[in-house]
């Protein structure tokens, strides 16, 4: 076998690196600049077929030059140049053998010219691991040489051939093998078989297994709560997502500014088999306990209002969240706690305690009510969650139908699946939530009756910069086993204002009472579309129809469906996309 020394230096890890950077750099170059230099592909009888790719990838390699020489110096250095960019592009192909030569042409003015012979494709012949004194196991050896994507015979592309040294260190650390590394790589070049034989030489190192968690003793939160958290147990052996799912549920429990776990820098034993153990440590610092947020809000519907919420993290140092909030608008007034206590019974199985007192004064009723509830969630992720309770409630109503002390009993399971894109203001995807509740009334009208609603949200972009969204929203819900007189206010369904039917007053759809006032319905429709156009980096509008109908029966239908039509502006904030609209009602309520 003869080896040429032009391909084993043109083939050196750093040239190739070299040779791709600039085969995918150069490959994105206008050609319109390239006039001045003519390239001629003349390939020998011996050489492999140009194909239209191979043909236009060169073309397009050759250099911008800003206008013809007009010396022979100029000439030959934009030719020497062009050689230069076509070598390397030709390299980064599987051309490792090219005859490129370069001349000027002389006329009115000079020309230069590269003619070029891209010789014949190179192809592997053989692709070896040396592992050196210390190697993997039998069966992890076996395990790495299938993960790599490249066989004999296969095109000498040399991004590939670099590539799968990450592959392998990759399928080594998944394996065990925490502090597998590469070292130069060997490639030999056969000029005669145009063929490549490549070599990695890899240090496995040994292959770890977890040891103990080592947390810092300088943070409030209880090492306890933080175990709940650990995705292995002692003795597992090492692997890399498992780190680093540990570090990320560090991190979304929201009381960190900064979570990391990482391997300590020694072992601390070995394994009767002869693994290495390796401590984890972890490296945390906690954020602020307190947050206060306060604001300010106006609708046509409910008015004006003020709303402030106190938010205190870690608060028994269990990871646990208080939420506090108090909003005081013209037709509602109510304080809100809700305490959570996430991975209580687990990761992702969690706590939540709430209480609510409140009041409110609309055309439908007026209602004072104090509640209370529990309930299991668990989270699966950020695209799926459910759970399931029990309420309890309070509540002095007056309406149409009379004034009455009610308690109410219920439970109730709710689920949430979310394929959207974004959480605050999603361009693509969709989310469905649902939510079913049977409950108990006692008191001023005694029923039992089972509440349910779901609610399907779908966005479809338009253009790749996705600035034309179309946005489209079904609501569903339905209470069964009560008439409408023995359903507490809190149950019964309103619509109209906005978040419901834009273009109508506040609870403006549906049953009325022979005093014109909303009595409420056993069955709500809700259905809105709306295309926005982003047309600014933060600035956006939207035109939008909506749709509504609250009925009596127990079905919902499309019987006395109300539309509201408007359009609105769109303003992005950190905290989400701030919305005006101006709607107006298509079926005006009387």
């Amino acid at each position: 076998m003869s080896y040429s020394k032009s391909l084993l230096s043109a083939l050196s890890p750093s040239r190739i690196i070299c040779a791709c950077l600039l085969g995918v750099s150069l490959g994105v170059m206008s050609a319109a600049n390239a006039e001045t230099v003519e390239l001629r592909l003349e390939p020998s009888d011996e050489g492999s077929p140009i194909s239209d790719d191979l043909r236009n990838s060169l073309n397009d390699a050759l250099p911008d030059e800003d206008e013809a020489p007009s010396t022979l110096f100029q000439a030959k250095r934009q030719g020497n140049r062009a050689a230069d960019a076509i070598r390397d592009t030709l390299n980064s192909q599987g051309y490792f053998d090219p005859d490129i030569e370069s001349f000027i042409e002389s006329g009115d003015q000079p020309v230069p010219v590269v003619r070029v012979d891209p010789g014949r494709l190179f192809r592997l012949a053989e692709i070896d691991i040396d592992y050196g004194p210390n190697p993997p196991s039998e069966a992890d050896r076996q395990v790495a040489m299938e993960a790599v994507q490249l066989r004999a015979g296969d095109t000498a592309i040399p991004l590939r051939i670099i590539d799968q040294e990450r592959v392998l260190i990759s399928a080594l650390r998944d394996r065990g093998y925490a502090f597998a590394s590469a070292s130069d790589r060997s490639v030999l070049g056969d000029r005669e078989a145009a063929e490549l034989e490549v070599r990695y030489n890899i240090n496995a190192g040994p292959r770890v297994r977890f040891g103990k968690v080592i947390y810092p003793e300088d943070v409030r939160t209880k090492a306890s709560y933080m175990e709940r958290l650990e995705p292995f147990e002692e003795g597992d052996l090492y692997d890399p997502a498992e780190l680093a799912l540990f570090g990320g549920r560090l991190d979304e429990t929201r009381i960190f500014d900064l979570a990391n776990a990482r391997l300590a820098e020694v072992s601390s034993g070995t394994t009767e088999e002869g693994d290495e153990i390796y401590d984890i440590v972890v490296s945390l610092s906690e954020r602020k306990r307190n947050t206060l947020a306060l604001g300010a809000s106006i609708a046509t519907d409910k008015g004006f209002g003020l709303n402030a919420e106190l938010t205190r993290r870690n608060l028994t140092r269990r990871g646990d969240l208080l939420v506090a909030s108090l909003n005081l608008a013209e037709i509602e007034q109510y304080f809100n706690v809700v305490w959570r206590r996430p991975n209580e019974f687990g990761y992702g199985k969690g706590l939540v305690v709430s209480s609510r007192v409140g009041n409110e004064e609309t055309d439908g009723f007026d209602r004072q009510a104090f509640s209370v509830g529990a309930g299991y969630e668990v989270v699966k992720g950020p695209d799926f969650s459910y759970g399931f309770g029990v309420t309890g409630s309070l509540v002095h109503e007056e309406d149409d139908f009379g004034e009455r002390d009610l308690q109410l009993l219920g439970l109730y399971a709710n689920t949430r699946l979310d394929r959207a894109d974004d959480v605050l203001n999603p361009t693509k995807g969709w989310r469905a939530e649902g939510r079913i509740e049977p409950n108990i009334s006692f008191g001023g009208a005694e029923s039992e009756f089972l509440r349910s609603e779901g609610q399907l949200r779908a966005y479809l972009p338009f253009g790749d910069a996705r600035r034309f969204v179309l946005a489209g929203r079904l609501k569903l819900g339905t209470v069964y086993g009560a008439e409408i007189d023995s359903i507490p206010s809190t149950k019964r369904f309103f619509a109209g204002g906005g978040g419901s039917v834009r273009g109508y007053a506040y609870q403006a759809i549906g049953p009325r009472s022979t005093e014109n006032n909303p009595l409420g319905g056993r069955s709500l429709m809700e259905t809105s579309v709306e295309a926005r156009w982003q047309f600014r980096e933060k600035i956006g509008l939207a035109v939008f129809v909506d749709g509504g109908s609250v009925t009596e029966s127990e079905l919902p239908g499309f019987d006395d469906l109300r539309l509201g039509a408007g359009a609105g502006i769109r303003y992005d904030t950190p905290a989400g996309p701030l919305r005006i609209d101006v709607a107006t009602p298509l079926d005006p309520t009387d």
